[in-house]
């Protein structure tokens, strides 16, 4: 039997990405990164897709379950000074 642990994460809380990150296009497509959680490392798991307009510069990722691949959540991932930030967003 599979177990999942899950960690609370906060809407609109930029999270700082871990581990070697060079470019915003490591994010696109089917892909994987780790945030500095409020309880340690969280590993995000799914699919992103480059944002263009007004939010040029961020990728809109889908984060899915490791068991069925359903949608969990959206990110919106872009650079900042302090390196790569992720932030939980609303998507209706």
């Amino acid at each position: 039997m599979t177990t999942q642990s899950w960690h609370s994460i906060a809407s609109g809380k930029p999270y700082l990405v871990t581990g070697a990150v060079t470019s915003l296009d490591q994010f696109l497509g089917d892909a994987e990164f780790t945030i500095d959680g409020e309880g340690g490392p969280v590993v995000v798991r799914g699919h992103g897709v480059p944002l263009e307009g007004p939010a040029d510069g961020v990728v809109r990722f889908h984060e899915k379950s490791e068991v069925g691949g359903k949608d969990v959540r959206v990110w919106h991932v872009c650079a900042e000074d302090r390196g790569f930030v992720a932030e939980s967003v609303a998507a209706f």
